[in-house]
């Protein structure tokens, strides 16, 4: 089953990206792993795993970004954020924030509802080297729904973790610790499924980047 997922993504990407973008993503895919040291590769889904909360369609499996992706987002977002929380949910084996941390975020969570993919981020991060000796990266095995937000959180980062209800949730708490702790805050959003829900909810489009046919993602910001 899971080989069908890759040549889905693959063709999928083809098609969308084009030859030239397809070929960047797979590229920096074996170099990277290699580079920092880590595992995130394939594609996990949730049926067969140890949740923090219920199994629903809500769910969605796991799939590390792209780390070209990454790294050109990440790269966009205002330096002041680097020292403040930067909250991953769905973070699975924890790729995003092993990256972020390498385009020099020092204050590192990652949120996700499978108790495996924490154990996979945790030994990622036991054999990961720092960019920064004082960075600090955290995973938490906890419902993203329930996850009490720091009051100095400035960026969230989603890869299409969940559905739309799950979101609309998780957002409501983050516009709940604006309005409670006022500051600017930005959402990265790749794979922008839902991007109704933060566009609704008063957010603003502080970036986009596309690839040929296909939104690659959008960061938001609000205050």
């Amino acid at each position: 089953m899971r080989i069908f997922q890759y040549i889905y993504y693959f063709f999928r990407s083809l098609y969308y990206r084009g030859f030239v973008n397809t070929f960047k993503l797979l590229s920096y895919e074996g170099k990277y792993e290699k580079q920092l040291g880590i595992n995130t590769h394939s594609i996990v889904n949730l049926d067969k795993l140890t949740l923090a909360g219920e199994n629903s369609d809500q769910n969605h499996h796991y799939q590390g970004a792209s780390y070209y992706i990454l790294f050109s987002i990440f790269e966009k977002l205002p330096i002041e954020t680097k020292n403040f929380p930067l909250i991953d949910y769905g973070c699975g084996k924890g790729r995003a924030l092993f990256v972020a941390e390498q385009c020099g975020f020092t204050n590192l969570i990652g949120v996700d509802i499978a108790k495996e993919l924490i154990d996979d981020a945790n030994a990622n991060k036991a054999v990961y080297v720092r960019k920064n000796s004082q960075s600090n990266i955290n995973f938490l095995f906890e419902d993203a729904t329930k996850y009490l937000i720091p009051d100095n959180a400035h960026v969230f980062y989603f890869f299409n973790p969940f559905g739309e209800e799950v979101l609309q949730k998780v957002i409501d708490n983050i516009k709940e610790s604006v309005k409670q702790h006022p500051r600017k805050v930005y959402c990265i959003y790749l794979n922008p499924k839902y991007k109704a829900a933060f566009e609704e909810n008063g957010f603003a489009v502080f970036y986009t980047k596309k690839n040929k046919r296909y939104l690659e993602g959008i960061i938001y910001t609000i205050q």
